[in-house]
């Protein structure tokens, strides 16, 4: 009876230091994510559902692997035959909070899956030990960045799960963390990804708007200045060259325009009806930015004169905001009647 107390003691003793080694009897399972940050950096990030000690020396890693689902041409030349993540500016980082941290080494490895889609496998040797881990806090990885985000990088998902199914096995391709620390060594404690599939930012782009603007009289034969300006209401600044084209109509004579960096052909006088171009090779107008020049021309009749204008260029896409009329400018005679007195 007393040996068989004895033997039931030490297999309650195995099972319960095993137990405490598992986090008081739970597997630690970890999801993963990758993350575009507005730095310019792919973060890889992992969280453990539970929560070990480093001075149980339970926190001790030997491997892990992570894997992305990129566009093909993501990390490698579309074209590329070997496995070297060519793409990637400046390698990897490391970022995991450890004994030596920000030195381990993550081996890079691409893998064209199909026409459209390659994987992306990152992975760390070293036995690096974690602080004490915390249940559902997310620990920092590794960050690279690429040469061009040119469409949603995921996560691989080991199993099917509410963003899709499985993803096809090639290579080493399932996530993975091997904890030697914990007895027994936890294996492949995969759970799910968290997060969702990262956006390519919006680039930065010009919008271009333009505005004319005149007196509201004017008298035949004298000369008078329109005020025309170009407003950039996009994103980004202008480049290359920008051009805006003017409708003069009959009564109406274009004498001459433009100046600071602005031409404007022909170069007048040129009676109208006719069409002026004036053009800047590098205005470079900055977001929210605006420029200005003049035209000068001169009435040739009386009654009510406007001229529209449609600016164009500087690397803009949206062509729906280009033109604009200038406000009518009432020319009269140019004679006062001035005031009868009664003799």
């Amino acid at each position: 009876m007393r040996k068989l107390l004895l033997s039931f003691g030490i297999l309650l003793g195995l099972v319960l230091s095993n137990s405490s080694a598992h986090g008081q009897g739970s597997d630690p399972h970890f999801s993963y994510k990758i993350e575009l940050r507005s730095d310019g950096y792919y973060y890889a990030t992992m969280k453990s559902d539970v929560a070990y000690s480093a001075s149980s020396n339970q926190t001790t890693i030997s491997t892990i692997q992570f894997t992305v689902v990129a566009p093909i041409g993501t990390f490698a030349p579309i074209s590329a035959t070997s496995t070297s993540m060519t793409n990637l500016v400046g390698g990897v980082e490391d970022q995991l909070p450890s004994t030596n941290a920000g030195v381990y080494i993550w081996s890079t490895q691409r893998t064209a899956l199909n026409t459209t889609t390659e994987y992306g496998y990152f992975a760390l040797t070293g036995s690096p030990i974690l602080p004490n881990i915390v249940a559902g806090v997310e620990i920092p990885l590794f960050r690279f960045r690429t040469q061009a985000c040119i469409g949603s990088i995921r996560m691989y998902r080991n199993v099917a799960d509410g963003t899709g199914g499985a993803d096809t096995p090639k290579l080493n391709s399932a996530n993975s963390i091997n904890l030697s620390g914990i007895n027994n060594a936890l294996s492949d404690g995969y759970k799910d990804n968290y997060g969702t599939a990262t956006v390519c930012p919006t680039p930065p782009v010009s919008d271009l708007t333009t505005s004319i603007s005149g007196p509201s009289t004017g008298t035949p034969s004298t000369p008078f200045v329109y005020t025309v300006t170009v407003n950039n209401v996009g994103s980004g600044a202008s480049t290359g060259s920008v051009s805006e084209s003017f409708s003069i109509p009959t009564g109406l004579t274009f004498n001459s325009g433009g100046g600071s960096g602005w031409s404007c052909s022909p170069t007048g006088p040129v009676a109208g009806a006719t069409t002026i171009v004036c053009t800047n090779s590098s205005p470079n107008i900055p977001a929210s930015g605006s420029v200005s020049f003049p035209l000068n021309v001169t009435p040739t009749t009386t009654g009510g004169i406007a001229i529209s204008g449609i600016v164009s260029g500087g690397g803009e896409t949206n062509t729906s905001n280009n033109s604009a009329t200038s406000n009518t400018t009432t020319v009269g005679c140019g004679i006062s009647a001035g005031v009868l007195s009664k003799l």
